[in-house]
């Protein structure tokens, strides 16, 4: 994605030294960016050349029915990544006439990367889970519940590297609970964490349709945005591993196909929005969101 116009030699020098000079102060000792990635279902950030066992971020819960001309549904996510396997855990919504008053349905997913196919889930029941509505009785997640529209939810995945368990959690300020479980097995290095914005049924699915509108629009704010590597270190997207802005693409047809995009990180590494992609920014060039 280039940010750089084309410049005369001079200027390119001046300008060249000026944005190194902003960079060394809005970057932390030690922060790494790597190169745009592209998905064909998600929108936010990954972050590599790191063993990571936690991964957690808050995002705000806007109305999905304003997004109803753009796609049929959409979640939030974080995810965990092995060479095996991928943990997914995200609280989603379709955009239809309802959706708003349904809620944002929490769930866990586990996939194999290499054949992509759904090895367990919350949704059938292969994946323990609970719903713990706030002031009520805890039952099992595959009697339902969701997270109101308007709450912040903050989603929270962890990884024993010591016992091979790995444990998920959402929640929100008014005390609505979702938890689970999963065995991955000791011994299994998650290199990636993910966090952003799903379009798919599974991360590499392309076949869901988009509409772009007719400006760029924002889908959703990412908060605390936290990492914590095999080793203990906790910090945001802004360390010594490398993070990558993540956008989606369907693939479809070339130079055409954009979905949503991030924008930069900011609050030292730890926020970002996404946004969809309208059809002006449709083109072979990578866009950048606003």
């Amino acid at each position: 994605m280039s940010i750089i116009s084309s410049l005369r030699w001079r200027a390119t020098l001046a300008a060249g030294a000026a944005a190194a000079a902003v960079l060394a102060l809005a970057l932390p000792a030690g922060a790494s960016t790597g190169t745009a990635q592209i998905s064909p279902e998600h929108a936010g950030y990954s972050a590599t050349n790191a063993q990571f066992k936690t991964v957690s971020a808050s995002v705000f819960l806007r109305n999905p029915e304003q997004y109803a001309t753009q796609v049929a549904g959409y979640g939030h996510s974080v995810q965990l990544w092995s060479s095996g396997l991928v943990m997914v855990l995200g609280v989603s919504d379709t955009t239809a006439t309802g959706s708003a008053a349904a809620g944002f349905s929490p769930a866990v997913a586990v996939f194999n990367r290499t054949t992509h196919a759904l090895v367990a889930a919350s949704a059938n029941g292969t994946i323990p889970a609970q719903w713990c509505p706030a002031g009520g009785t805890c039952q099992p997640a595959t009697s339902g519940g969701s997270f109101a529209v308007g709450a912040t939810v903050t989603e929270r995945m962890h990884y024993s590297p010591a016992t091979g368990a790995a444990t998920f959690k959402a929640s929100d300020a008014a005390g609505d609970l979702f938890t689970a479980s999963y065995t991955p097995g000791m011994g299994v290095s998650f290199t990636q964490a993910r966090v952003g914005t799903e379009f798919g049924s599974s991360p590499w699915d392309a076949s869901y349709s988009y509409t772009p509108p007719a400006g760029f629009v924002r889908i959703a704010t990412y908060n605390n945005v936290s990492l914590t590597s095999y080793s203990g270190h906790t910090a945001t997207l802004w360390s010594w591993w490398v993070h990558h802005k993540l956008l989606a693409n369907t693939e479809k047809q070339t130079g055409s196909d954009w979905v949503a995009v991030p924008t930069d990180l900011f609050n030292g590494g730890a926020s970002f929005q996404t946004w969809f992609v309208p059809q002006s920014a449709q083109s072979s060039s990578q866009p950048t969101a606003p």
